[in-house]
Order: C-alpha cells, then structure tokens, then sequence
C-alpha cells in the first residue's frame, strides 16, 4: 500500500479531515491531497510530523512494517491484503480506542488466547 493510501486510511480512521490533519501538523491542505493523490512524494520532515501525529512510526508509513509492527519483506504480499475484512475492522476499532482502554483490549484478547496469560496471573 502507498504512504498516501495509508495516510488516508489513517485519517479516515480517525475521522479527520485532511483540513484538519494539515493545520495540525503545518502544512497546507493541498500537499496533504497531493500526497495522498500520489501527485507529490512526502518530505522525510513530513513523514515524520504525521508519524508522530498518528502515533505510528515512519517505517508504518511506509510500507515497511505490517500493523503489528512486523517488518514486511519485499516479497511478501502488500500490507493489509493477507488480513480479512473483519481483521482489518478489529485494528480499525482498536485504533479508535484511548490509550486506557487499548491496554484492557490487548490484556483481553492475551487472556483468551493464552498467549500472556502468565504474565496475567502475575498481576493478579
């Protein structure tokens, strides 16, 4: 996937407009279009602020890694076409979410897939 269909998606995500997204991070709602559009490349100094603004790294905008934080091989399929429809709505949920209630979703699905659940008991 492009850094522009990923900053899209983003934003969509977040329910953000690209108005909204430029005035945040200083930058004009055109380039945010064109990058999107893939008409213009993003600056590295670009890439950094919406990385930051998102809470995701440079290497997610880029293709690199998967949403998991995975690094993606260049022969592996593009990002996101291995996940199912409703993956991709649970990361889409989980993105939405506060940070507080990410941690409870994480610990959850840890707990009821055993993976973690060790260091569960140790909380406990």
């Amino acid at each position: 996937m492009s850094i522009g269909k990923i900053i899209a998606e983003l934003r969509k995500e977040r329910g953000i407009s690209q108005k909204h997204l430029a005035e945040m991070i200083g930058i004009s709602q055109a380039a945010i279009a064109k990058i999107e559009l893939e008409r213009n490349e993003a600056t590295s100094a670009t890439i950094r602020k919406i990385a930051t603004f998102f809470d995701v790294s440079a290497d997610y905008l880029l293709g690199l890694e998967d949403d998991f934080g995975a690094r993606t091989s260049p022969n592996a399929a593009p990002m996101g076409d291995s996940m199912t429809a409703d993956e991709r709505e649970l990361i889409a949920d989980f993105r939405r979410l506060s940070p507080y209630l990410q941690d409870i979703a994480k610990n959850t699905v840890r707990g009821l897939t055993g993976a973690g659940a060790r260091d569960l008991h140790k909380k406990a």
